[in-house]
């Protein structure tokens, strides 16, 4: 809309919607349907057919997938919470933090919480993430957890 300097009322003239319809594709509060959707890159120039409808379909699928990793966690009643106090533990999200949980639970944890990440990660990748840090802040007591935990 910018690019065409073109107004929500503007665009919505052009492509057969009403204005309130446009609004509402723009704070996400409506999905779009394959009809608005050509008629809006009709509108706006947009050479790419149902761009909106797979726009809207791939943050859908996004949504699903962050929603879902969210659901997979270890057991955290055997986790301090002071040990994440940067973050609020329940939105962790246990999949893509992977790394960063380690070595912190390697660095900063006490033994039932290194048992629960190795549990949950499982031994392999527990060691095979840890052998890629090459940080030196709190390498002792990581280093230690290490040959402690992971012989």
């Amino acid at each position: 809309m910018k690019k065409k300097n073109l107004t929500q009322k503007e665009l919505a003239d052009i492509a057969n919607e009403y204005p309130q319809r446009i609004y509402d594709f723009i704070k996400g509060k409506r999905k779009f349907t394959i009809k608005a959707s050509l008629a809006i890159e009709k509108a706006l120039g947009i050479d790419i057919e149902g761009f909106f409808v797979k726009l809207q379909t791939n943050h859908e699928i996004y949504c699903y997938v962050t929603e879902l990793e969210l659901l997979i966690h270890p057991d955290l009643s055997l986790l301090s919470k002071a040990l994440f106090w940067d973050t609020r533990i329940e939105k962790i999200n246990w999949v893509k933090n992977k790394a960063w949980v380690i070595k912190r639970v390697f660095e900063y944890g006490n033994d039932p919480e290194i048992k629960e990440i190795i549990r949950f990660y499982g031994k392999d990748t527990v060691k095979s993430t840890l052998s890629q840090i090459n940080g030196t802040w709190n390498k002792e007591s990581r280093i230690s957890n290490i040959q402690k935990f992971l012989p």
